[in-house]
């Protein structure tokens, strides 16, 4: 801001803190949304323009994810004309860049805003370091714990001890199997006795 002879002292000093906050270089992440009506072969010059946005404001880049078309969480709606079109996928990349604060403002404010391919977009700050792996872990661990309430009990099984007779055996199977096993015995024996 302005010095102005009507400030009092404590407002240029609040002036001064600003100026200083926006002269001051901050990490920012920018998340996109891009039209899904843009042909992917000019996908590229639509994400080049946000970047040579970014670069006209003084920003440096520290990484950025390659757009990917997704599906919207729920449908937007962007008045093209007098005409309301609906939009449930957009491709969606990201950005994270250093940046004076004021500009990244004016980036958000001028820029972004005004970018009639961009269906919406989210600038934050951040930390230079990367933060999703950690994140993603400490929410895996939580998801991954498990609480028990009780003991399980291990049952044993003893078996009576003796020979079984081939009589015993097939009354056996033929409880287990039921009445499907008596009648493929009796198509095995058909088939022996038509050869």
């Amino acid at each position: 801001m302005l010095f102005s002879p009507n400030m009092t002292a404590e407002e240029n000093n609040t002036n001064d803190e600003i100026s200083a906050d926006n002269a001051e270089v901050q990490v920012y992440e920018l998340g996109y949304h891009i039209l899904p009506t843009v042909v992917a072969d000019d996908l590229e010059g639509e994400v080049a323009k946000l970047r040579s946005a970014i670069e006209k404001r003084g920003g440096s880049f520290i990484t950025e994810g390659t757009p990917e078309m997704t599906t919207l969480s729920y449908p937007m709606f962007v008045n093209n004309g007098g005409k309301k079109t609906k939009y449930e996928q957009a491709y969606f990349g990201w950005m994270k860049f250093e940046m004076a604060a004021g500009e990244a403002i004016a980036l958000r404010d001028e820029d972004l805003v005004t970018n009639a391919q961009v269906l919406r977009h989210i600038l934050f700050k951040t930390t230079r370091e990367e933060t999703r792996a950690q994140l993603q872990t400490a929410q895996n661990n939580i998801l991954r714990e498990i609480k028990t309430t009780g003991v399980l009990e291990k049952k044993t099984v003893t078996e009576e001890g003796g020979e079984v007779s081939q009589e015993q055996l097939e009354k056996s199977i033929k409880d287990l199997v039921g009445d499907d096993k008596e009648a493929e015995e009796k198509k095995e024996e058909d088939k022996k006795e038509k050869e």
